[in-house]
């Protein structure tokens, strides 16, 4: 598989079909992580961050717009809309649809997702829950 096939497959699986356990046939078990509320370092952590979204927008829907690739560098474009229903990095449910567009992007080797980046706008999503975050 190539880089758009192994990132596509992923995206796929993980955030369209919700199987989570999925990452363990995609994701390297030392990837690195790199996103608006932090690093983080290996596969439990992956499991974690996609089980917390999950989790506090039980009806999360992610629509896979776009992607680029070249070489082991992916990019996927994608657009989401969920219902607040539970506890997200400090914030009570609050019951408020979100709606948002952001990138991802992926760094492979050997079939496996080894460093992965995510860009959006937390912070308009904190603002659009009521929440003062920085």
């Amino acid at each position: 598989m190539d880089s758009k096939e192994i990132v596509s497959s992923y995206a796929d699986e993980v955030w369209v079909h919700r199987n989570i356990e999925a990452i363990y046939h995609y994701v390297d078990p030392h990837i690195l992580i790199h996103s608006l509320l932090g690093n983080f370092y290996g596969r439990k952590a992956m499991l974690e961050v996609v089980n917390s979204w999950q989790t506090a927008f039980p009806d999360l829907t992610v629509v896979n717009q776009s992607i680029v690739s070249e070489d082991n560098l992916t990019v996927l474009h994608w657009d989401v809309h969920g219902t607040h229903k539970g506890f997200f990095k400090g914030i009570e449910p609050t019951n408020k649809t979100i709606n948002y567009s952001g990138v991802s992007l992926y760094r492979t080797l050997n079939n496996k997702i080894i460093e992965y980046w995510a860009y959006l706008d937390m912070h308009q999503l904190f603002k659009h829950l009521g929440a003062n975050k920085p």
